[in-house]
């Protein structure tokens, strides 16, 4: 049975937010996250009948609000829109937001959560958080209002987080964990629409795909910033952080894994040793080789080989 809407509030849901009037607040800190560090925390999951009506607050966490029945609007940041049963809200930390639902037995799942234990950390209490905010590498993005129907595999994934939840700690916490990151990696897999500057956004996303193609054609070959330089039209520290903020890495990480990727693929050929595999990647020599590999892989190239060849020695 879903809680009423005059069930007492959880004094965690209590700490996760702040009613308004705000003044001006402080210039958020942007962290940046690659899709694979996403490891939930799940700090609220519950859902209620009425209490969507919301006077404007902020919260010090993400919160998705997925609309199970009923309809009314909500306001982000300045801009309002309607909001009707199976639509889903993505609410950032430290934005602005209200909710009027204008039926009375409108229905809502709410999930407050992190995206990793540490982003960032809550050790003194989440209501002490300073102002920041997520961005995902390689252009990727939540959409803040995305429209669902009875029966999609995102709304039963949110009822299953409900209940895992309300198991409490151990497996519960673990399977609500699991069920949020496959959610939270559905919507960043959808497209999302135009930014404010969408034409820009491209415009780098064109030079770093440039950039990227050129090593993967020139993999052996040290990298030359000149070179990169004139392929991507930027200067060496703006095209560091342009690469950084889009996939995730500076280039020359970026390359390292390049040619791990490669000598990955090559180490499955057994004519070739591992001493020519280092010289065609564009490694100094197999120690080299051997040192990049395992702190990429976490395994030596030759185990690697052994892993991907079983029986060979025995051959």
């Amino acid at each position: 049975m879903p809680p009423s809407r005059r069930s007492p509030r959880p004094a965690l849901e209590l700490r996760v937010q702040r009613l308004g009037p705000f003044g001006r607040l402080p210039r958020r800190k942007l962290h940046l996250l690659r899709p694979e560090q996403i490891h939930p925390l799940v700090r609220i999951a519950h859902r209620q009948t009425g209490g969507l009506v919301i006077p404007e607050r902020i919260i010090f966490d993400h919160e998705l609000v997925w609309v199970v029945q009923g309809q009314g609007t909500w306001t982000l940041d300045g801009v309002t829109r309607p909001f009707r049963a199976h639509d889903l809200l993505f609410v950032p930390p430290f934005v602005p937001h209200s909710f009027c639902a204008t039926d009375e037995t409108a229905e809502h799942v709410a999930v407050h959560f992190d995206f990793a234990a540490n982003l960032p950390p809550a050790g003194r209490g989440i209501e002490r958080r300073r102002p920041y905010g997520v961005r995902f590498t390689h252009g990727l993005a939540i959409a803040t209002q995305r429209r669902l129907f009875a029966g999609h595999r995102l709304e039963r994934a949110l009822t299953a987080i409900v209940a895992a939840h309300a198991e409490g700690e151990g497996l519960g916490a673990a399977r609500a964990t699991v069920h949020l990151a496959g959610v939270l990696l559905s919507l960043l897999a959808e497209p999302v629409t135009a930014v404010p500057d969408e034409a820009g956004a491209r415009r780098n996303q064109v030079r770093v795909e440039r950039v990227v193609r050129h090593m993967g054609e020139h993999l052996a070959a040290p990298l030359d910033h000149a070179v990169l330089e004139k392929l991507s039209g930027l200067s060496t520290s703006r095209l560091q952080a342009l690469f950084r903020e889009i996939t995730g890495y500076p280039p020359l990480d970026y390359l390292r894994r390049l040619r791990v990727e490669e000598a990955r693929r090559l180490l499955a050929d057994e004519r070739l040793s591992v001493k020519e595999i280092a010289a065609r990647t564009g490694f100094r020599d197999t120690s080299h080789f051997s040192k990049v590999f395992r702190r990429i892989d976490g395994l030596s190239p030759a185990h690697y080989r052994d892993a991907l060849l079983p029986g060979r020695q025995e051959k």
